[in-house]
């Protein structure tokens, strides 16, 4: 009986906070409780299915299908929120003034009140579902029907009687906070589902979890107590985070600020959000190591003072080899150029060896250095400086230093990269390698040209060429303003040129400046 009370109180508590949340923040907009009710009521009715068919969807969720359903719809539930807040945030002041001086209900149809109904009906669809799978295993694991209905009985009085407590609670605050209370209670509710659903998808092995845990709190405040359950629910408290989870919550939250502000036409300090998501990170991973490797990224010697860009590159490798087929890399960075000398960015990036799974495997910061003035000399000089830092168990910190060097001529340019590499443990060889580009300025928009990628071998240690890795293929580039930025795209086609290469490798580059 308590083990049915508890997982009933704990799942219509969460259910119950969200809907309580949801009303207090649609108070006053006409039809708003209808369209909860209906919510309400589909998610009772999606759970009731779920009871039908529990034996089934129990057998079916064996492994990690139960977390990819949760994630899922905790996600769903993280873009409805979203929406709701980002419009209560344009049009709460509106309703405010509405409410103060006639009180008359708002037109239903300049509201997207089936966001109200979509929110509630996945809050309880998923915990509806969850008491059906839970009690099911408790009943397969021998319980009795009296005692399991007794205590969900009381787990459902109890949870109800939480939320009706959060709700009136909130409806006290005058109208004039109303709105900014219950709005930022929303951001935090979703910023909290987004961590749960990230929870999900790092045990379902879906997404890597960077950092496991980032710290362990759960001496202090359990998760699972009555604080914590709370905290839980309202902004997804974990008292075991893994670092993945901490970067969803954060990304989650800025964004629906960042886009909050952009609906109602005030600025948004894009510099500073980016900054938030990439900070979590970077703390959450301090004092954990990556091993620095090499890209298909040929860098520009050149830097532009005040550029702001979020960049995401990577590649994957094509061979009728199972050693080499299918191997990937991907790399997110936010990148900043303070000075007209120097670019510096903060990355994180995510490998598959051919064969295994995708995962994270360095945490860096790159920065490039402008040594000449553009145009001074016969061509235009720099140098990059990285330093990596392994996620891997038996990786190591790396540094990287590199040559950068471009010459224009006309609509023709070229790079040239020749790079450096020391692995930070001992006995580990200074590697080499090469990165070269051309392309011809078509138009901004469109700029063909090849690339060729290759390693150079140990220092003092060189090989022959056919040693080492060595592609070469065709290239394209381009640029596309916007009234408020840039996007910048780069696709290549590379061919492995040595056995010890990929025999096809397709790389590409997104870059979003602002």
């Amino acid at each position: 009986m308590l083990g049915s009370a508890v997982i009933v109180f704990r799942e219509v508590l969460e259910a119950a906070l969200v809907i309580g949340i949801v009303l207090a923040a649609s108070r006053g907009i006409a039809s708003s409780r209808r369209w909860v009710l209906a919510g309400l009521l589909a998610g009772i009715a999606g759970a009731l299915l779920v009871a039908l068919g529990a034996e089934s969807i129990a057998a079916a969720l064996e492994g990690v299908g139960q977390e990819v359903m949760n994630a899922s719809i905790l996600f769903g539930a993280v873009l409805m929120l979203a929406w709701h807040s980002v419009w209560m945030q344009k049009h709460g002041a509106d309703i405010a003034r509405e409410m103060r001086a006639v009180g008359h209900d708002v037109s239903a149809g300049t509201r997207p009140l089936h966001v109200l109904a979509l929110v509630v009906g996945l809050a309880v669809l998923r915990e509806g579902s969850e008491v059906v799978l839970f009690l099911y295993g408790i009943a397969a694991g021998g319980a009795g029907s009296g005692a399991l209905l007794g205590g969900s009985a009381l787990g459902l009085a109890a949870g109800v009687a939480a939320g009706a407590l959060m709700y009136f609670g909130l409806v006290r605050i005058p109208t004039r906070h109303l709105f900014s209370v219950t709005n930022w209670l929303i951001v935090l509710l979703a910023a909290g589902m987004a961590a749960q659903g990230t929870r999900y998808l790092v045990q379902a092995g879906i997404l890597p979890a960077l950092v496991d845990p980032v710290w362990d709190a759960s001496s202090v405040l359990p998760e699972h107590g009555i604080v914590g359950q709370l905290l839980h629910v309202l902004v997804g408290y974990d008292d075991r985070p893994s670092a993945m989870q901490l970067l969803a919550f954060a990304a989650t939250l800025v964004g629906i600020v960042a886009l909050s502000r952009v609906v109602n036409g005030r600025p948004v300090r894009l510099r500073r959000a980016a900054a938030v998501p990439a900070a979590v990170l970077a703390i959450a991973v301090a004092g954990h190591a990556p091993p620095a490797r090499a890209d298909h990224v040929v860098y520009s010697p050149l830097v532009e003072q005040g550029e702001k860009a979020i960049e995401l590159r990577g590649h994957y490798d094509f061979d009728g080899r199972s050693s080499l087929d299918g191997g990937q890399a991907y790399k997110l960075e936010f990148e900043y150029a303070p000075t007209s000398r120097w670019l510096t960015e903060l990355l994180v990036e995510y490998e598959r060896e051919p064969g295994e799974s995708l995962e994270a495997t360095e945490v860096a910061t790159e920065n490039i250095f402008q040594l000449t003035e553009q145009g001074q000399y016969w061509a235009d000089f720099g140098l990059l400086a990285e330093y990596a830092y392994s996620l891997e168990d038996d990786g190591a910190d790396a540094i990287e230093i590199g040559l950068l060097g471009q010459k224009d001529f006309g609509r023709n340019e070229v790079r040239l990269n020749l790079l450096f590499e020391q692995a930070l443990e001992s006995g580990a060889d200074l590697e080499m390698e090469y990165r070269w580009q051309y392309r011809y300025r078509l138009e901004e928009r469109f700029e063909p040209g090849i690339e060729m990628y290759g390693g150079l071998g140990d220092w003092g240690e060189f090989g022959s060429f056919n040693d080492h890795e060595q592609q070469l293929g065709p290239a394209m580039y381009g640029k596309f303003r916007t009234a408020n930025g840039a996007f910048k795209y780069e696709l290549g086609l590379l061919f492995g040129l040595t056995d010890a290469t990929p025999d096809t490798t397709m790389r590409f580059m997104l870059e979003y400046e602002f």
